[in-house]
């Protein structure tokens, strides 16, 4: 199974939600998920997020602020007709994944939010655990470079909280496994 990660942020307030890009290494390149050879031994692939952005936030208001940000996974393999399968997951940030919150200027100052996997907002994105999902994709490469997949995140801040004036954000991990 290999493994690649980058680092992301997201602002509120403004409130943001920050994706900061850091390329991994892959970790286990000679076996799958099970412990046997990979499903596409030529395969390789990158990961980059644009940032979740809410712009202002007022507490006043009552209707939840929602925003969006994308993952861009790009794959490439040594082989037409080889098959990749591989999980996006998301790293909880600061809070938990029942509610991940963006820290503020002044000190303690929190704002809570959410990813989720749909704009239905039900399905928290995470990494599988706590309640929590991850997004999953598998196909067949017809070309050897670059097969390219998007994925939404859909950012959620619930109405009426007291939040400090001030700019609000959060750093995430991304992690792509195959």
């Amino acid at each position: 199974m290999r493994k690649i990660f980058i680092a992301a942020n997201i602002v509120a307030a403004s409130a943001v939600v920050f994706f900061l890009l850091e390329r991994g290494t892959d970790r286990h390149p000679h076996v799958d998920a099970q412990g046997g050879p990979p499903t596409c031994q030529g395969c390789h692939c990158t990961v980059t997020a644009t940032d979740v952005n809410f712009g202002l936030y007022d507490g006043l208001l009552r209707s939840a602020v929602n925003s969006t940000g994308n993952i861009e996974v790009s794959c490439s393999t040594q082989n037409v007709g080889d098959t990749i399968s591989y999980d996006v997951e998301l790293s909880k940030g600061h809070g938990n994944y029942s509610a991940r919150e963006m820290t503020g200027p002044p000190q303690n100052a929190l704002l809570t939010y959410n990813l989720y996997t749909s704009a239905s907002y039900t399905v928290v994105w995470g990494d599988g655990h706590s309640g929590s999902s991850v997004v999953s994709d598998s196909y067949v490469f017809t070309v050897l470079c670059c097969e390219i997949r998007n994925y939404t995140m859909y950012g959620r801040i619930d109405a009426g909280q007291n939040a400090v004036p001030g700019a609000y954000a959060d750093s995430l991990m991304v992690s792509v496994s195959y």
